[in-house]
């Protein structure tokens, strides 16, 4: 299918392109320039040729909101969406789908609610999703509706976890307070796979709850990650001494709502991280902590992968890097079709390494400017001769090799490592080579 997405390039938009890309979608991002008063007819032609649009446009509410930022809050969300809404709505041949994003901010921070309920909080951020999704809501009945009421959504690499993290990594675990107010949350692979059912499933619309079933406080959830993340020191931060840096914003994490995902659950939906433990149960993506990357520069051959549909069948798989004067990084992947004597694919994109202080950890994309993290799992440091790479979540990984086989020796090595990290590395493919 062809996918439009507005807000592509942010958190979630970026997980959800490289995830529906990978299913064989194609994606058209939506940028900023696109919702301008001029280009309203480019927007129209844009869409007419999309059988799905997901609007997940919106500036961050993680900052302080003065009278301007609430302004571009309402903008960025209410504006964009009239626009996308009156392009479908301008059309003959419509999108089939239009998913619109909002918050489980909606709902009141007392009591318990499901999709079932209209009563909604009070407050900018309350009336920000009303707004929000009264605008989606003027989508014409020919495109089916689903309004997607995000949780917190939880990543490795980035996100609201990457903030949490950051004192955890020193032992010390801060909870916010009062530490009873409850946390809604989803991991970002439930949320891009909650994506694909909802395209996959046509008797789904209206208002979806994209939350974990879980319900945990703000104080229960600090625990489990101090005590995955072996942290010794905790410590409960004011709720009050919060407000002094983010005002009428602290709202948003010093209370909380309680949410149940009814209609993905009653519709077949499973979730891959349902509870808190599911989530930090789950693969082991730690890296190596040295890497020269003027050694790892140069041609690796693939002697092993998870079957992906960038390199569905394709034999004799080589990724050659090359370092830019620049500092940034050529990356240049090929293989054959089928057999040596197929045809011959090249892709040619671009990595860097965001974080020095996570040295293992690279950034590549193929695709303007969609990066997806590749981690440096395990390395022969002294040789540089083998490397076993993997992603943010279990879809992928890779066995390489500076020579096209390796000795069964160092294979049975690295099968023990991915093992021991949570792989199914039943799920390997050996690749072919010269």
């Amino acid at each position: 299918m062809k996918i439009a997405i507005s807000g592509a390039s942010g958190f979630v938009g970026k997980h959800l392109t490289a995830f529906l890309m990978g299913q064989g979608h194609q994606v058209v991002p939506l940028g900023r320039m696109m919702f301008k008063d001029n280009m309203s007819g480019q927007l129209m032609h844009t869409l007419s040729y999309c059988d799905v649009v997901i609007n997940l446009a919106g500036a961050t509410i993680n900052r302080r909101w003065t009278e301007d930022y609430k302004k571009e809050l309402v903008a960025s969300r209410v504006r964009v969406t009239r626009s996308i809404v009156q392009a479908i709505n301008a059309l003959t041949q419509k999108p089939f789908l239009f998913i619109s994003t909002s918050a489980v901010g909606y709902y009141p921070a007392e009591g318990c609610f499901d999709e079932s309920t209209e009563e909604r909080g009070e407050g900018f951020l309350a009336d920000l999703c009303y707004r929000w999704e009264n605008e989606a809501s003027k989508v014409s009945p020919e495109t089916r509706l689903v309004i997607t009421r995000f949780g917190v959504v939880l990543s490795p690499d980035g996100g609201a976890l990457e903030q949490m993290l950051r004192p955890l990594k020193m032992k010390l675990a801060v909870t916010i307070g009062p530490g009873t107010q409850l946390f809604p949350w989803i991991d970002i692979c439930d949320l891009n796979k909650a994506m694909a059912h909802i395209i996959a499933t046509p008797s789904l619309s209206g208002v979806i709850n994209f939350v974990a079933p879980q319900i945990v406080t703000q104080s229960d959830f600090m625990n489990k990650l101090a005590s995955h993340y072996h942290s010794f020191l905790k410590i409960l931060l004011p709720a009050a001494f919060l407000s002094l840096f983010l005002g009428e914003a602290a709202g948003f994490v010093t209370t909380g709502q309680c949410v149940k995902p009814n209609k993905l659950i009653e519709s077949g939906f499973v979730f891959t991280s349902p509870t808190i433990e599911h989530f930090l149960s789950g693969i082991d993506v730690r890296t190596v902590t040295r890497l020269d990357l003027n050694r790892y520069m140069g041609k690796w051959y693939e002697i092993a992968r998870f079957d992906n549909r960038f390199e569905r069948n394709l034999v004799g798989v080589t990724a050659e890097y090359m370092l830019l004067p620049n500092g940034k990084i050529r990356v240049e992947n090929s293989g054959y079709l089928h057999s040596f004597e197929g045809k011959r694919k090249v892709a040619v994109g671009k990595a860097k390494l965001p974080d020095a202080s996570q040295p293992g950890k690279l950034k590549v994309s193929f695709f303007l400017w969609f990066y997806s993290d590749y981690y440096v799992l395990e390395l022969d440091e002294e040789h540089y001769s083998y490397a076993l790479v993997g992603s943010s979540s279990n879809k992928y990984l890779w066995i390489l090799s500076r020579t096209p086989s390796l000795t069964e020796e160092v294979k049975l090595k690295l099968l023990e490592r991915a093992a021991s990290r949570g792989y199914d590395i039943s799920k390997l493919i050996w690749v072919k080579q010269k």
